[in-house]
């Protein structure tokens, strides 16, 4: 038995409160959809024209 710690309620860690969101960011997964997708074909035609000449 252990005498460090009285019972076994004192390990718990106590949740931490959730921020509170001032804007919604709904547009924030199409803008990076989109930018994803410029900069894929982007280095798709770069890797290209470097390797194929």
């Amino acid at each position: 038995m252990s005498t460090t710690f009285p019972s076994h309620d004192s390990l718990r860690i106590p949740p931490k409160p959730r921020l509170a969101k001032t804007e919604p960011d709904a547009a924030k997964p199409h803008l990076q959809l989109a930018f994803s997708a410029v900069a894929g074909f982007g280095l798709a035609w770069l890797f290209s024209r470097l390797l194929i000449g």
